[in-house]
């Protein structure tokens, strides 16, 4: 698992963290035919701001990874593009809006939670699968928040859907780096970050 990670991870990682500068696609989809989507929106970094975002390492090569072993549909950036490339765009654009959406996201910051869950300006009660996510991350030991000021999906992929389409489709899942970073951390990835979302993953079948 760990080495197929890493494997994976040379593709993020290329170009300073910009990716495949020669890819035709900013966003690169595999379609399983899943209602659940798996996404990592800032795999590689991106412009944001009118200026250019760090990356939210390790979250390509985690989502690759849990897509193929799950047999679940994925959407990925696969480089850098010095202008605003959103994957809130790309989804209206290619009419694939009709899913449930889990925006794999990471954060460096000591802020005492583990996992933080967007739900943008819905409710706790709009989700149907939120407690239960919250249950699966209790199970594995993970401290958890939802809509954490810093990391609430508002800007994101969650808010954008819910403005669009007024449902609550999305959850934005802000992974603390220990839980990535299968580089320094491989047992903590192994054994708690991939068992975790697979559980997650389930939840939606």
């Amino acid at each position: 698992m760990i080495d197929t990670l890493k494997e994976y991870n040379k593709l993020f990682m290329q170009n300073y963290s910009r990716g495949d500068e020669n890819s035709l696609d900013i966003f690169k989809y595999i379609d399983r035919d899943s209602k659940l989507i798996l996404t990592a929106p800032h795999s590689t970094r991106s412009f944001c701001n009118k200026k250019e975002k760090i990356a939210d390492l390790y979250t390509g090569a985690l989502v690759k990874y849990l897509g193929e072993q799950n047999n679940v549909s994925t959407i990925i950036r696969t480089k850098f593009t010095p202008y605003k490339a959103l994957i809130s765009d790309w989804i209206v654009q290619n009419n694939v809006q009709q899913h449930y959406f889990l925006d794999i996201h990471g954060f460096n910051q000591d802020i005492g939670f583990d996992i933080c869950l967007g739900i943008g300006e819905f409710e706790e009660k709009d989700y149907p699968y939120l407690a239960d996510i919250i249950q699966v991350a209790k199970k594995y030991g993970l401290k958890t928040i939802v809509n954490h000021p810093n990391y609430c999906g508002l800007k994101g992929l969650t808010g954008r859907y819910q403005k669009i389409f007024n449902q609550p489709n999305v959850i934005q899942i802000e992974i603390k780096k220990e839980l990535r970073d299968f580089i320094c951390c491989p047992e903590t990835v192994e054994k708690v970050t991939i068992p975790f979302l697979n559980e997650v993953i389930r939840i939606y079948r």
